[in-house]
């Protein structure tokens, strides 16, 4: 099967075909580096890492670019709250640094290999931007308002083009009017406003500006930042751009609508990730919801790869809701492949990774999965087979290493570093929740038994139901 994808532009499943039969030109959104990513954006750029290495198991070669939104509004106002309202340019770009290195230790710990990723960020290309912006005004889609910011003209762009809204639905646009000007970076789906290129330098804004002579002192709205980044990386045009399916508006819409007036084709395939949910409702620190990747390994619930190993289990393009117990699943069963890969590598000293034979069953069944818009629970389902198949050790071990080329979970250095602990050596607090779990799985009271597991877990142990008992392994 040939590779298939859905297109956000074409709502729906459609073949892949790049502009270069040989070579994919990859954009995703990146990080805005105001704090430390949330698992929903990981979630994301995990999806991203799985579509690339998808495309190069396909056999293409893959040119992945990323943009790092390191000045916008939110960036501007903590670097004030840091470093108070004389904070300037320098400053907010050392408050951001220190983010986009926490974002690298995440993309590492998550198996996203950055050194496969080429980072722009905003600050580097502001020049660039101007000249894009001046480039619209001459053209007569941007205007400089009177409020000495320049706006991006939506009536303007749809007489002309007459596509504006069509990533998120023909009827997008039915009921709506063009309003006000709007000058923050982020507003509801009702509003079809002008928005902001360049936004004029206020006393709010401290020192944090950049000169021009035309443009005035200000910096550059959120939206400019990623049409002029995917020109300057691939002026022909970009074969697929990714994001989260909340970038689509007003992101994405104003990005196409920004490109489209200078250059096209500007992306021909967008893929989108869905939400994740936490407990059933969207992320939010105000709800006690809000995870991040740090906090999860601090509380011994989750790693980066049990976190991926949960992405895969849902489609792209599905919503994912995430508890702390279904965390604690993935790092379970992410430990139990890594197990029996480990049982693997030790009943084959002399294995070579380089030499060997794959099953072309299983790799055809496997790439067909992927092929059918990365459906990685499916691709999971096969690769869960071969785990349990009666394929011979040396050839199954060498088919999931040539799958995990896409899964990404790092199995060719697994080593398991559990060890089975009996109940003569478990501490009192342990001994203690082993007992009581044991009496509700014989009263088959499984809510005090799921609720037992997880405080055990908690304690940095793994928990194993056999049909003869309960088994534990420290980690």
């Amino acid at each position: 099967m040939n590779l298939k994808i859905f297109n956000t532009l074409k709502h729906s499943v459609e073949d892949f075909k790049p502009s270069d039969k040989h070579k994919v030109k990859l954009y995703t959104c990146g990080p805005t580096v105001y704090n430390n990513v949330h698992i929903g954006n990981l979630r994301s750029y995990i999806n991203a890492d799985v579509l690339k290495r998808a495309l190069e198991f396909n056999g293409y070669a893959v040119d992945w670019v990323m943009n790092v939104t390191d000045v916008d509004d939110k960036t501007i106002n903590n670097t004030i709250k840091e470093f108070g309202n004389g904070a300037n340019t320098e400053q907010l770009k050392t408050f951001t640094a220190r983010y986009f290195e926490g974002f690298l230790e995440d993309l590492e710990k998550i198996n996203v290999n950055q050194k496969d990723i080429s980072f722009v960020k905003v600050t580097d290309k502001i020049p660039d931007i101007q000249d894009f912006i001046l480039a619209l005004i001459k053209k007569g889609y941007a205007y400089k308002a009177d409020d000495g910011s320049t706006y991006f003209s939506i009536e303007k762009y749809q007489k002309d083009f007459g596509d504006y809204g069509n990533l998120v639905g023909e009827k997008f646009l039915e009921g709506k009017k063009i309003g006000a000007r709007v000058k923050v970076d982020e507003y509801d789906k009702e509003n079809l406003s002008d928005f902001a290129l360049w936004k004029a330098h206020e006393d709010d804004n401290a020192k944090i500006f950049w000169e021009h002579k035309d443009l005035g002192p200000g910096h550059p709205g959120w939206h400019i930042e990623c049409s002029l980044i995917n020109y300057l990386k691939f002026p022909d045009g970009t074969d697929i751009h990714t994001g989260g399916v909340d970038l689509i508006f007003p992101h994405h819409t104003n990005e196409i609508a920004q490109a489209q007036p200078i250059y096209k084709p500007f992306v021909n395939y967008w893929v989108h990730s869905e939400h994740i949910l936490v407990n059933g409702a969207k992320m939010a620190k105000s709800a006690g919801n809000y995870f991040v990747l740090k906090d999860l390994e601090e509380e011994k619930i989750a790693n980066g790869l049990a976190l991926r190993y949960l992405v895969l289990q849902s489609h792209y393009r599905s919503r994912l809701n995430v508890t702390k117990k279904s965390l604690l699943a993935a790092k379970n069963g992410y430990e139990n492949i890594i197990k029996e890969v480990s049982l693997l590598k030790n009943k084959l000293q002399d294995f070579d990774p380089n030499v060997g034979t794959v099953n072309d069953i299983y790799y055809e069944k496997f790439k067909d999965t992927l092929n059918d818009d990365i459906d990685t629970p499916a691709a999971l389902a096969v690769f869960h087979e071969l785990l349990k198949s009666k394929v011979s050790d040396s050839e199954k071990l060498q088919t999931i290493y040539k799958m995990d080329e896409v899964l990404g979970l790092s199995l060719e250095n697994a080593s398991s570093s559990e060890k089975e602990l009996k109940p003569d050596q478990f501490p009192s607090d342990l001994k203690d929740l082993y007992t009581k779990r044991l009496t509700a799985r014989s009263n088959k009271d499984f809510t005090l038994s799921d609720h037992l597991r997880e405080e055990i877990e908690k304690l940095g142990y793994r928990v194993i139901d056999t049909k003869d008992g309960i088994q534990i392994y420290k980690y």
